[in-house]
């Protein structure tokens, strides 16, 4: 019996045992992460009564003694929702009595957000592009474009139109480069180190290639850092993540713009969202950058981390696809929300990673 009580404390799926009456017979560590350490015959009742469609299969159990699957449902808790895959199944004795039924639940939420984000919406590679075919159908043309305009340019050094005319051709042929190694960059795979890595110093290189660390007083915009510093390391690489944070300070500073204006910086631990792996719970980190600019409206904030949407005028819409991307591959999340913080009026960019535990050894990472 020990064993078998072993083997649920083990599963990262929640579990629980219901008596006819709705009385809690069994629940695993799972289950009591998931729905709540005080779970009772209170808290099933309230939490079949928000989700009819658990409350359904629970009765078609013990009435019917019918086993039912739902694969992808929406779990209504206190306060939040999660996809989740659901299954409820009598519970016989040896003798094949009715004793109650078996609810199991899994967690859907955080892998299906990854998986959006590696593999697209619809299950295909981002963007549906073809790296290699890409390269071959754009960017040989490009280079026998740049090179007629460089040619022309050269024949005509002393007319200013024909210079101004091959200036926007070359200008025009590196924009699409440019775009092109960044679509390939988030359409190809991605190979990424599996090291413990210091949050803190990756934000403080990010900060310095953004041009924000050191202060200065050429820099009119003020960063405000509310660093916890005794986060443990996260599980990742460094030089992927110092792009990710490179990107979101720049789109701060580009959404403050030339007056002056505050960038509030903040990392703490994660206490909306633990992972478990057998009878630990992987624990992760966020981070959090808010700006003073003046936000997004629903239709942008809607639309962003969608390729090519963009609110500038240089922008080429995949950066925030890209960091997206590199931070589900470390098995984290990137999102963004109107500003909450005291005194900004912008967006803050929220990211959670995994911590490092070196008991888990390299996985982690895609």
């Amino acid at each position: 019996m020990k064993l078998w009580r072993d083997v649920l404390d083990s599963l990262n799926d929640a579990v629980m045992v219901l008596s006819p009456r709705l009385d809690i017979i069994l629940k695993n560590p799972a289950a009591e992460a998931l729905l709540g350490s005080q779970l009772n015959r209170g808290l099933v009742e309230a939490l079949l009564s928000r989700n009819p469609w658990l409350e359904g299969m629970v009765r078609d159990c013990l009435q019917r003694r019918q086993e039912s699957c739902c694969p992808d449902a929406k779990l209504a808790l206190a306060g939040q929702d999660l996809a989740v895959r659901g299954e409820v199944a009598p519970l016989l004795n040896q003798a094949g009595q009715f004793k109650g039924a078996v609810v199991l639940l899994h967690d859907l939420s955080h892998q299906r957000g990854a998986e959006l984000v590696v593999n697209g919406a619809h299950g295909d590679r981002v963007l549906g592009l073809s790296p290699s075919g890409l390269a071959h159908e754009i960017k040989n043309p490009l280079t026998g474009i740049k090179g007629a305009a460089e040619l022309l340019s050269a024949l005509f050094p002393a007319e200013h139109r024909a210079q101004q005319y091959c200036g926007l051709i070359m200008d025009g042929v590196n924009r699409i480069a440019e775009l092109v190694e960044q679509v390939l960059s988030v359409s190809g795979p991605q190979r990424l180190k599996k090291e413990p890595v210091n949050i803190h110093m990756v934000l403080h290189q990010a900060l310095g290639m953004a041009g924000l660390f050191p202060p200065g007083a050429a820099n009119p915009i003020k960063v405000e850092q509310v660093f916890d510093p005794s986060l443990p390391d996260v599980l990742g690489d460094a030089a992927a993540l110092e792009r990710v944070f490179l990107n979101l300070f720049r789109n701060a500073i580009e959404a403050i713009g030339t007056g002056p204006g505050t960038i509030r910086l903040r990392t703490r631990m994660e206490s909306e969202f633990r992972l478990r792996m057998g009878r630990e719970q992987r624990r992760f980190l966020r981070v959090e950058i808010s700006d003073s600019g003046p936000g997004l409206t629903p239709d942008q904030q809607a639309q962003l981390f969608t390729p090519f949407f963009t609110t500038k005028p240089g922008g080429s819409g995949l950066g925030l696809v890209l960091s997206q991307r590199i931070v589900a591959l470390h098995e984290g999340k990137l999102w963004a929300e109107r500003c909450e913080e005291a005194g900004l009026t912008g967006m803050t960019f929220k990211v959670t990673l995994p911590l490092y535990q070196a008991r888990y050894g390299e996985s982690g990472i895609a």
